[in-house]
């Protein structure tokens, strides 16, 4: 390999472009020991590769460990479950007993209730006012939906 081949590969290369058999030959460049004076700050770089491929430790024995049985851990994994979802749950429901106005009283109902007639008659004047006015109003209400609705058909 000439200097103008090793300088455009060295670009190729921290370019990120260079292919396997490239590379190969841009380290046995660097390894003959012929390398350019402007290529020479490159050179431990590839030297540094060669050491490293060099040092290969020997391989520890792996030691096995012991695996539990799918069934085990499947009824782990359901009883941690069960416990995470006890636990979310007391903390969302409030208890009625935190609350004083939540607890229960009885209701005088008696208190509520018309005695006298005028104001019965009143009361029931009232309603049944509110509810002719309603009912009048819903046909009118539906109609007017109905036209925006063939509006939007159109």
């Amino acid at each position: 390999m000439n200097h103008a081949q090793a300088t455009e590969l060295i670009e190729r290369y921290f370019a990120g472009e260079t292919t396997l058999e490239e590379e190969r030959s841009l380290k046995a460049y660097f390894q003959s020991g012929d390398v350019a004076q402007e290529l020479q700050t490159y050179a431990p770089l590839f030297a540094y590769w060669q050491q490293e491929a060099s040092l290969t430790a020997p391989p520890r024995p792996v030691a096995r460990r012991r695996r539990l049985p799918r069934w085990l851990l499947a009824a782990a994994a359901a009883v941690l479950l069960i416990l995470t979802l006890q636990i979310v749950h007391r903390q969302q429901e409030p208890r009625v007993s935190n609350f004083p106005v939540a607890q229960r009283q009885p209701v005088d109902w008696s208190r509520y209730e018309i005695t006298d007639e005028e104001e019965a008659m009143r009361f029931l004047k009232t309603v049944l006012k509110n509810t002719s006015e309603n009912l009048t109003r819903g046909p009118e209400i539906t109609i007017r939906e109905l036209r925006e609705v063939e509006q939007i058909l159109d």
